[in-house]
């Protein structure tokens, strides 16, 4: 690379980096500031972070789960229920939001934790009243309640068409479903839970039995589907409603006191590693030092810009991690640079090149593992534990691209200047390693 391309790139890096921290940091102390004489309101990118109840305070509520026909609320309904809580608080934006089960003196309650929220009646008004199951021809027109009309929604299996749903209608519903499935013969009958489309199958023949059977067509339904399915009709068909028991205002005081020690912790502790990264490996270390505030600013870009993202405390320590992993890999990529170095005493370049190369391998099994272990904690982790899995596989997987692409541009701009000097890369202790001769 030449000593002109290289002044370009690092020019480019430089401008590119301080326009985005520009935008980043609240400089007016606000969450926003207007653009010139327009309307629009600019969000300053670390304000667009979404906090988690335990930073931003929230509504912590319980309430009491009943059946208006008096019947025992099974563990089918609870699940059902607490499945379309969790996503009617996701499409509404609550991604962290924690619904969970709570036994107590035989009685069946749902604990859940809002972040944002300031009252009782703001959660109310988002939970709203039980889901209602209904058959429809179109996204419009209801031909059916299956509220008070099913009986049962069981899942059952068939060695030729797997896992399916059986349907049990009551005396009325089995009349209503009848005079449905005729008039839809052929046809595509839509499922609805509230005003979201669940399923489509089509209607083979007229159904007059009172039982009926949803199939996933060619190769079935997983059981996971089926069993999905299953807790969303059932949550559909039992009207499962919510007394509250207990509702109480989180205070975000603790939490914004320990979020802004957490910054101040971060800031230092960085500071410190580039510091130890600079005096350790000399100019090795300041291009890492470089990547790792680069790899920090683009980190809380996307910590923002990903609609999934609502950072808590649990989230901080995979932030945490995902940094300290960018470090180690920096560590690991220097020492296979030091061990090209020594061997027959190559030239610094030949030896960079070489030791990046030799570092891929170890620092991409690493990292994959990692990764694995985050997404299988994003899929069957509590809400605490996804917080901190999805920081962490943001971070693991921009660290990866920095250090391996970020810190060699910032090395091959260094070589463009300066491709002999030892003593500035730390490699002048590197010894030749010893030949021997056989006679």
């Amino acid at each position: 690379m030449s000593k002109k391309k290289a002044i370009v790139i690092l020019s480019v890096v430089t401008v590119i980096f301080l326009l985005l921290l520009l935008f980043t940091i609240p400089l007016n102390g606000k969450d926003s500031f207007k653009v010139a004489d327009t309307d629009y309101d600019f969000t300053w990118i670390f304000n667009g972070i979404d906090l988690g109840i335990d930073l931003k305070g929230g509504i912590y509520a319980e309430y009491e789960c009943y059946r208006d026909d008096e019947l025992e609320v099974t563990d089918d309904d609870i699940a059902g229920a607490m499945s379309n809580l969790e996503e009617l608080l996701f499409d509404n934006g609550y991604s962290e939001a924690v619904v969970e089960e709570v036994n107590r003196s035989g009685n069946k309650y749902v604990r859940v934790e809002v972040a944002g929220l300031e009252d009782t009646e703001s959660l109310m008004e988002l939970i709203g009243d039980s889901a209602t199951l209904t058959f429809r021809s179109d996204e419009d027109t209801i031909k059916m309640y299956g509220t008070g009309n099913i009986k049962t929604c069981q899942l059952a299996y068939d060695s030729e068409d797997g896992y399916y749903l059986a349907l049990q209608f009551n005396e009325q519903g089995t009349k209503e479903f009848a005079a449905v499935t005729e008039e839809l013969k052929g046809e595509i009958l839509y499922i609805y839970i509230d005003d979201q489309q669940l399923m489509a199958p089509t209607v083979n023949d007229a159904i007059t039995t009172g039982n009926a059977s949803i199939t996933g067509g060619n190769g079935g339904f997983t059981y996971d589907q089926a069993y999905q399915y299953q807790i969303k009709i059932q949550a559909g068909i039992t009207s499962v409603k919510f007394r509250m028991n207990t509702c109480e205002k989180v205070s975000a005081s603790l939490g914004e006191e320990a979020f802004k020690l957490s910054l101040i912790a971060a800031v230092i502790g960085i500071g410190i590693i580039c510091i130890f990264l600079c005096l350790t490996y000399r100019g090795m270390g300041l291009a890492a030092s470089c990547a790792l505030i680069i790899y920090v600013e683009l980190l809380v870009v996307l910590l923002a810009l990903v609609p999934w993202v609502e950072l808590t405390l649990n989230g901080i320590a995979g932030v945490i991690l995902s940094i300290g992993m960018a470090v180690d890999a920096n560590v690991i990529i220097f020492e296979r640079i030091k061990e090209e170095k020594s061997i027959g005493n190559r030239m610094i370049p030949s030896a960079v090149s070489g030791g990046f190369k030799s570092a891929f391998v170890t620092i991409l099994d690493a990292n994959i593992t990692t990764i694995i272990g985050a997404i299988i904690m994003l899929i069957f982790g509590s809400s605490s534990v996804k917080s901190f899995a999805l920081t962490l596989l943001i971070g693991i997987i921009l660290s990866l691209f920095t250090a391996i692409f970020i810190t060699r541009v910032f090395m091959n701009c260094f070589l463009a200047f300066n491709d002999e000097n030892e003593k500035f890369y730390a490699l002048h202790t590197c010894k030749p390693a010893e030949e021997t001769v056989s006679k």
